[in-house]
């Protein structure tokens, strides 16, 4: 019995070049990527709506609402973060020349009205901001609208008043003195005076 030999024959250029066309690489489509939380959340709402709704349902409004979803959520973080430390979403972060220890200060063992003409006579409308703020907060907490303590923040402040008609008035003079303390604002006389126009309407609320 005769044995034939193998006489099949190998174009090794045509392999080489199939090897290196991307459309022939199967090994790469075995190869999927980890899903991201988003895809875990993605496909858990899928199969939710999908059991609900059914599938042709559930495939036309799931990415759409999802995506919706997420926004929401982004949203509402920062928002929530916003309310907690303001100081954050500030224009310029640096304290300017204002330290931490401004709202750290004992308010009942200041002289308000002495330490605000002296720092208005030298000019000086960024400590004047300061010490009109921290007023504000001792006239509250003498009657008894806040809880003063001397590591709150003024978001804590803002939500822990109790009198509603005074809260825009305290929320823009708040604010006012965030600008100046953390987002590098300029201290105008023309801002002083808006904050204490403000403490006076507080006053007229009581």
């Amino acid at each position: 019995m005769n044995i034939q030999a193998d006489t099949i024959a190998f174009d090794t250029a045509k392999i080489a070049k199939y090897q290196a066309d991307p459309a022939f690489d199967y090994n790469s489509q075995l190869n999927l990527p980890e899903p991201s939380i988003f895809d875990i959340i993605s496909g858990w709402f899928n199969r939710l709506i999908n059991s609900i709704f059914g599938g042709k349902f559930g495939s036309n409004v799931t990415t759409p609402l999802m995506i919706t979803i997420f926004i929401i959520i982004i949203a509402a973080s920062l928002y929530f973060l916003y309310l907690k430390r303001p100081e954050l979403f500030m224009r310029n972060r640096r304290l300017g020349g204002l330290d931490y220890e401004t709202l750290e200060e004992n308010i009942h063992s200041i002289d308000f009205e002495r330490e605000i003409e002296q720092a208005i006579e030298k000019g000086d409308y960024r400590l004047a901001v300061r010490l009109k703020y921290l007023q504000t907060l001792r006239y509250l907490s003498d009657n008894n609208l806040i809880n003063w303590q001397i590591h709150k923040t003024p978001t804590e402040y803002y939500y822990e008043l109790g009198r509603a008609s005074m809260k825009p008035a305290f929320r823009e003079l708040t604010n006012s003195f965030l600008e100046v303390r953390y987002g590098n604002y300029p201290a105008s006389e023309a801002l002083f005076d808006r904050m204490r126009e403000l403490l006076d309407e507080i006053k007229k609320m009581l």
